[in-house]
């Protein structure tokens, strides 16, 4: 896996009648420079694209369109699914060529045989017993669908205890094992896994994996169950290594290099994904997590395409161009959350026409015969790439960001190019230039 780096994607919902927006992009470029860095680096991506089409929100789009029957809700989001991915690559993110849906047969095959070996080691069982209930949703619910006062969070109602059969998995008789895979992933920023730390120490209730619900796979030799949506995507990099191999690999899931996501879903996603690789294999899902913030409105509430509140993207992505919105979304601290910001869409928009000015300027005083060379500036150079680097390898995407345009912009063009006028330095400020292009393709996509 030495020439390999494999990134467990989240796969976005569909759902909502605007699809993507802003803060979709915002997130999922930060984990993108991360992806490009890498390939830059000379290691082949396992980077699939991936869509989440096994949940509710997903059947409450289909059926606000009047489609109904689980095969035309899956066609449905297949067809989405297109849109979605078309603004990705609008917006300059491009994954891996393999793709994958949470309802496509590879994914449910992945989820039965979880199912199975859970079963078989006693983690996952049936039993009637008190369990935690929506009415809104009339369906069942786990705890980690709860906000920090006690109210479910899709619909803000308090939840009431029932009491039937159900499926579910053991989290709370093995804690210790659960944490001790949290304590081997490096968390980025670090002061995230004190959330997940403290969900640990408040977790009350075994995780119920059966729902109430007609649409979502089915929980096999059972009529009225299917599985809770966490659930399969607990197995994302069990999904997203079989997809790169083209059949069902559980037994081979390799430990994953990283994983981005947001921070609300920790308690959810994050923790469901590392329980589960411990079940499976004991062994972490990933080396790294990058938790990514929000883009939010004027009330400070994050984007959401159910709100209504948010962004479209594509206005954005026309006028500031693809260096606009990636220069906008690597300005920002890692796991901060923060409103759009126009000026600094400008900022990303204009710096490629610099540079592409700067281009032109050097190649016409080579033509012109106006010829020099200072090795020493190249020395400069490389000191400032090791420090982008750097600030990469430790997922400071900011400091990265801010040292490139600093230097670009204050040193290269407003000192180095301003001083060849006088005395040529073009043929080194060529070889710079070429050089700095490749780091300029990881960041902006030039």
């Amino acid at each position: 896996m030495n020439n390999k780096f494999l990134i467990d994607t989240p796969p976005p919902t569909i759902s909502g009648t605007k699809g993507i927006h802003i803060g979709h992009i915002f997130s999922y470029t930060q984990g993108d420079l991360i992806a490009q860095y890498q390939l830059y680096k000379g290691k082949e991506l396992i980077y699939p694209w991936c869509f989440d089409d096994n949940g509710l929100p997903t059947y409450k789009l289909a059926n606000n369109k009047k489609i109904r029957g689980t095969e035309n809700i899956i066609n449905f989001a297949i067809e989405k699914s297109k849109e979605y991915k078309n603004l990705f690559e609008l917006s300059g993110i491009q994954f891996a060529e393999q793709e994958y849906h949470t309802y496509n047969q590879l994914s449910i095959n992945i989820a039965y045989k979880a199912f199975e070996i859970l079963k078989q080691k006693g983690i996952a069982y049936k039993k009637d017993t008190e369990y935690l209930y929506s009415e809104i949703l009339r369906t069942s619910i786990s705890q980690s669908e709860l906000d920090d006062n006690g109210l479910i969070e899709k619909t803000g109602e308090t939840p009431i205890i029932k009491k039937g059969e159900g499926w579910f998995i053991n989290i709370k008789d093995h804690i210790e094992g659960i944490k001790n895979m949290i304590n081997q992933i490096d968390w980025k920023p670090n002061k995230f896994k004190k959330r997940i730390d403290d969900w640990c120490d408040n977790i009350q209730w075994d995780w119920s994996i059966s729902r109430e619900r007609s649409f979502g796979i089915p929980i096999p030799n059972e009529d009225n169950f299917t599985f809770d949506t966490w659930f399969i995507s607990s197995l994302t990099p069990q999904i997203a290594w079989s997809s790169y191999k083209g059949y069902e690999d559980i037994d081979n899931c390799p430990i994953f290099d990283m994983r981005f996501q947001s921070h609300d879903i920790i308690r959810s996603w994050a923790f469901y994904t590392i329980a589960m690789s411990y079940f499976l294999r004991s062994q972490i899902p990933w080396k790294t997590i990058m938790i990514t913030g929000h883009t939010i409105d004027g009330n400070g509430d994050k984007f959401s395409k159910s709100s209504g509140n948010a962004t479209p993207a594509q206005p954005l992505i026309t006028k500031y161009g693809i260096s606009g919105i990636r220069y906008w979304s690597f300005s920002n601290t890692l796991g901060q959350d923060t409103k759009i910001d126009e000026e600094r869409m400008k900022i990303g928009w204009r710096i490629l026409n610099k540079f592409k000015n700067a281009k032109k300027f050097i190649d016409m005083q080579i033509e012109n015969g106006w010829i020099g060379e200072d090795s020493s500036l190249i020395t400069e150079w490389e000191l400032c790439k090791q420090k982008i680097h750097n600030y990469l390898d430790n997922y400071e995407l900011d400091k990265a960001n801010g040292l490139l345009y600093e230097f670009f912009w204050d040193t290269f063009c407003s000192t180095w190019i301003e001083e060849s006028k006088k005395k040529s330095t073009a043929l080194t400020l060529k070889i710079i230039l070429e050089d700095m292009e490749n780091i300029f393709q990881i960041f902006f996509k030039n």
